[in-house]
């Protein structure tokens, strides 16, 4: 995974989050392939960490759903395979807690 430390993730890291997060936004979208077992989906990525990655989404997903999902990060152009488990939801999309992350 890139190493992504900038101020706004230094400072989101002092929030109580246990590892620095990389926002992304319109300009520099990424957008996940994702598979739950019971969909297929698009969503893009709000945010991604070494532990995990919040996506937007309003499909109806569960806590503690496991989750798989394919995407790239801009600068490297290498898609990136992680699974993870769902363990936030909200109005706005999920929390994926990763479980297996690697680059193929």
């Amino acid at each position: 995974m890139e190493n992504y430390t900038s101020q706004s993730a230094q400072a989101q890291n002092f929030e109580g989050r246990r590892d620095v997060r990389k926002r992304f936004n319109k300009i520099q979208p990424i957008v996940a392939a994702c598979r739950t077992m019971d969909s297929s989906f698009e969503a893009f990525i709000q945010d991604v960490s070494s532990s995990g990655v919040f996506i937007k989404t309003s499909r109806p997903l569960l806590a503690g759903q496991e989750i798989a999902m394919t995407f790239i990060f801009p600068r490297t152009r290498e898609p990136v395979m992680a699974t993870g488990e769902i363990v936030r939801v909200s109005y706005r999309g999920v929390g994926v807690k990763f479980k297996v992350f690697f680059k193929s």
